[in-house]
C-alpha cells in the first residue's frame, strides 16, 4: 500500500531547500539524481512544474494559504503534545482547544484529535 502522498507545499519546500544546498554543500545521491532528471526533462521541454513534481493535483492550493494551514498545524500539534508532556488528558486537551472551547484554532475536537493521533 502507497503512503500518504507528499503535499504541494512539502514539494516545493524540497526544491527551494536544494536550491540553497546547492550553494554551499554537496547533495545526496537521491537529491542529485532527482534534479539531474528534472533539469535534462525541462531542457528537452517538459513543463517545469512536471519536471520538478511542484504541479498541485486537483483541490490542492500550493500558495500561501498552504504554508499557512501547515504551519498552524505543526503549532497544534506541539500545543497538543506539551500539553500531553504536562499530564493533561488528551480528552481535556481537545475539549478546550475544540469548537466547544476556547476555539483558538478554528479547528474542530475531531481535526485536533486527528492532529494528536498523527506521526510527527
Amino acid at each position: 500500500m502507497m503512503g500518504k502522498p507528499t503535499s504541494i507545499f512539502e514539494r516545493r519546500e524540497r526544491i527551494t531547500l536544494l536550491g540553497k544546498e546547492l550553494a554551499f554543500k554537496a547533495l545526496v545521491s537521491e537529491d542529485r539524481k532527482f534534479l539531474s532528471e528534472a533539469l535534462i526533462a525541462v531542457g528537452n521541454g517538459e513543463d517545469p512544474e512536471v519536471a520538478l513534481d511542484i504541479k498541485g493535483r486537483a483541490g490542492e492550493s500550493k500558495g500561501q494559504k498552504a504554508r499557512i494551514a501547515a504551519d498552524r498545524k505543526l503549532l497544534v500539534k506541539a500545543t497538543i503534545q506539551a500539553r500531553r508532556d504536562s499530564g493533561e488528558s488528551l480528552d481535556d486537551i481537545v475539549a478546550s482547544l475544540g469548537e466547544h472551547g476556547a476555539h483558538i484554532f478554528g479547528l474542530s475536537e475531531e481535526t485536533l484529535r486527528t492532529y494528536a493521533q498523527e506521526k510527527r
